[in-house]
């Protein structure tokens, strides 16, 4: 199970590196996922589908990273809990690198993902993050 999520978050920090280059194969990171989701921020609790919606998010939520000068996302570190012999817990540490007039910026930060883990290979199911939006205030990366 840990080498199946450990591959799942190298592809992870592959296809998102290639879609803030301005590449994103959008089915690659589809394949990320699990067919239906769940996800809980400060801002609340959402549920989703792999659908055309998802596809939109996540084609304009690369071209805002873009836009706010994210360089860089690196796995830092995975830590992985099994729940049981198809589903684990998986704390990622992320460094985030942004360009910001002319300096670069390192932001460290975690999220929770609930991952599931069959033949098909490893998929997120749900995450966990903290308040992304007041992070990028407090570095100066979005006023």
């Amino acid at each position: 199970m840990r080498k199946a999520v450990i591959e799942l978050f190298n592809r992870y920090q592959r296809e998102t590196n290639a879609a803030l280059a301005g590449k994103p194969d959008v089915a690659a990171l589809g394949n990320l996922y699990d067919d239906s989701f769940v996800g809980a921020a400060p801002s609340g609790i959402m549920a989703g589908r792999k659908d055309d919606a998802f596809v939109n998010a996540l084609t304009a939520g690369f071209d805002r990273y873009r836009a706010i000068g994210t360089r860089e996302m690196a796995v830092r570190n995975v830590l992985v809990q099994p729940i049981d012999a198809l589903h684990a817990l998986a704390r990622v540490s992320w460094r985030a690198t942004y360009g910001v007039g002319g300096a670069r910026k390192l932001i460290d930060f975690t999220i929770v993902y609930l991952v599931r883990v069959d033949d098909g290979g490893a998929r997120v199911f749900g995450w966990i993050t903290g308040d992304e939006e007041a992070e990028l205030r407090k570095q100066g990366i979005i006023d």
